[in-house]
């Protein structure tokens, strides 16, 4: 089985990302590490804000699936959503972002699975068994993540706009 990383599609601007908007420590606990005790879930909002000089191209940013994030949050379009939640939802939770305070189409994904991935080498450890469909993060380093084979297929046979790169 392959594992893979997820990015925008090709023509997105490499230098556009979303911003987590205010103080929001919290969020970030509880995406990246897991810790349910951050408070987070008892007001799940994400604010999101990115830089104006984006204005002319968010359009077509926002016409694909999979959007950069500075914080590390995976942050997906409503039509990925709609689309995959019912099938990924015993392996990941959405929430409805907004931007710059106004609800929006964008819905970050919180991985529940957590394996150990990596090696002492920082590697794919070469005796990984879990039982996992299509995402799964580091139990260590959990800003790592991967999405697998079925993953991709899913992906592409909804028409879903992304790429992905093999991890290694």
């Amino acid at each position: 089985m392959n594992f893979y990383t997820i990015y925008p599609s090709k023509n997105i601007d490499r230098d556009f990302s979303f911003d987590l908007k205010g103080n929001q420590d919290r969020v970030l606990d509880f995406f990246k590490f897991g810790d349910s005790h951050s408070g987070f879930l008892k007001n799940p909002r994400i604010n999101l804000t990115y830089d104006d000089d984006f204005n002319i191209e968010l359009d077509e940013i926002l016409n694909t699936d999979f959007y950069y994030s500075s914080s590390g949050i995976l942050l997906f379009s409503k039509r990925f959503y709609e689309r995959l939640n019912a099938e990924l939802s015993s392996e990941c939770e959405f929430f409805q972002c907004l931007v710059n305070s106004i609800e929006s189409d964008i819905y970050a994904l919180s991985i529940k699975n957590k394996v150990n991935i990596l090696d002492e080498n920082e590697k794919i450890g070469g005796d990984i068994t879990f039982d996992i469909n299509y995402i799964l993060k580091d139990e260590k380093k959990s800003y790592i993540y991967m999405v697998t084979d079925n993953f991709v297929k899913m992906v592409k046979d909804n028409k879903l706009k992304m790429q992905f790169l093999e991890f290694y």
